[in-house]
This record gives C-alpha cells, structure tokens and sequence, in this order.
C-alpha cells in the first residue's frame, strides 16, 4: 500500500530555503541549501514524479500556506503552543 508523502517549504534563517517531507507514518527528512523559493519547488516537482511511479501522492502539509514559510515564526509558534501538561 502506496503511504502519504507531504511537504513543506521554509523560508531559513540565513535566506536560503529548505523542504521538509514526511513518508506517513513517520518518517521526515529535511533537503537545505536551496538558494531560491523556485529551486526548492523545482526539487518538490522531481520528488512527485518519482513517487507518483510508486503511487505515493504528494501534497502539501500546510495547505493554508502555499509558500515558504518562515522557520523563525514556525518555530516561535510551536514554542508557545501548550503541552498535554497545560
């Protein structure tokens, strides 16, 4: 059975940008480097046509933010956000 590959772009620190990609049910991996938005997506395109062969769809994992987004505020954000503690 073909698993759900999603991913994310991220706009990094030091201007470059970075996907994120998740093989359901856990397992992520990280591609760095790319010095332009348009080379990350690039990237993404090649990693569908690889897995559409395997039948694994490819989306996006935040839908809601259909480009980069910034790891900075990503990071803030899931600092704030409450435990199962809270």
């Amino acid at each position: 059975m073909a698993r759900r590959v999603s991913y994310q772009i991220f706009d990094m620190p030091d201007g470059r940008f970075a996907v994120t990609v998740t093989i359901e049910p856990d397992k992520t991996m990280v591609r760095a480097g790319f010095a332009a938005q348009s080379e990350a997506e690039a990237w993404v395109e090649g990693l569908r046509d690889i897995m559409a062969a395997l039948g694994a769809p490819v989306s996006l994992a935040v839908p809601e933010y259909p480009g980069s987004l910034p790891l900075d505020d990503v990071l803030a954000f899931l600092r704030k956000a409450p435990t199962e503690a809270d």
